[in-house]
């Protein structure tokens, strides 16, 4: 990957991980994600391997010189009817402190409910956390942890929240599909796919000179020792799982990391059934 291209990476990163530290109450979410099988698996008969994806490939992923090619997943998702997204992303800076923001989205389009959750933790200190449940054109916002004093809001004018469960991620695709090398064939939330990643360790240690220090919240220098990106996309080109994770040391030797997670589950088996808070937010509101 070319230093203006990494750099651009780079801004979308940003953009996407802002909403991290924002907040902002959209959406749809859930409480504990579904398992995964992120074992690579050998390819069986007519699945992709790697000297297909280098000659361009078989599968419906499997285009191009590196066999990335990426399909608009909105289409896909509203014929599929319902899914689950979820995307996180944890921080650990210089002074051991490590920080946790995530946001899970369960859509139903077909009968319109969506409940989402929003959390964040900053080593001991639960942030901002709060939960979406919308049904029947009611939209039921619930503020508090679930050991803690909750209060709750109602509005007649349900927000939809297909772009906010599905936008975070959307942008950042785009840069992947040029660079990305094929790495083998596995299974996620019971579906086969195709796992690409782009490393390139000394690329990101060149451009993020100076940049790395204020992310990890020290004023020494930062050495990344580990920084990759992986994309598990289906046949149908939609990307599933992406991850991107970095890790480095300062000069003193502490331990830094980052990582976010975008994931995509339940395409078309996803039920949103009512929260557990539900009838203490009807009689308060």
């Amino acid at each position: 990957m070319t230093y203006p291209r990494l750099a651009t990476l780079l801004v979308v990163l940003t953009v996407v991980l802002a909403g991290c530290f924002g907040g902002g109450v959209t959406d749809d979410g859930g409480d504990t994600a579904p398992d995964s099988d992120d074992s690579t698996a050998t390819p069986t008969a007519g699945e992709p391997t790697a000297a297909d994806a280098e000659s361009g490939g078989t599968g419906g992923a499997m285009t191009g010189t590196d066999g990335l090619s990426l399909s608009d997943a909105d289409t896909r998702l509203r014929d599929a009817g319902s899914f689950t997204t979820e995307w996180s992303y944890t921080l650990t800076t210089a002074d051991g402190t490590t920080s946790t923001f995530s946001d899970r989205y369960e859509v139903d389009l077909e009968t319109n409910r969506s409940l989402e959750r929003y959390s964040s933790v900053s080593g001991s200190e639960t942030g901002l956390d709060y939960q979406i449940f919308i049904a029947d054109g009611v939209s039921y916002t619930r503020y508090g942890g679930s050991d803690g004093e909750a209060y709750y809001t109602s509005t007649d004018q349900a927000p939809s929240v297909f772009e906010s469960a599905t936008g975070r991620a959307s942008s950042f695709y785009t840069y992947l599909e040029e660079d990305a090398q094929f790495a083998g064939r596995e299974t996620f939330d019971g579906v086969s796919v195709s796992r690409y990643e782009y490393t390139d360790r000394e690329a990101w240690q060149t451009y993020n000179q100076g940049v790395a220090a204020g992310t990890f919240d020290t004023d020494e220098e930062v050495t990344i020792t580990e920084f990759e990106i992986a994309t598990l996309v289906d046949d149908d080109g939609v990307a599933r799982l992406t991850t991107w994770t970095l890790a480095g040391e300062t000069e003193s030797g502490q331990a830094v990391s980052a990582e976010w997670r975008y994931s995509l589950t339940g395409v078309g088996s996803t039920a949103v059934e009512d929260p557990g808070w539900l009838d203490e937010a009807r009689a308060q509101t």
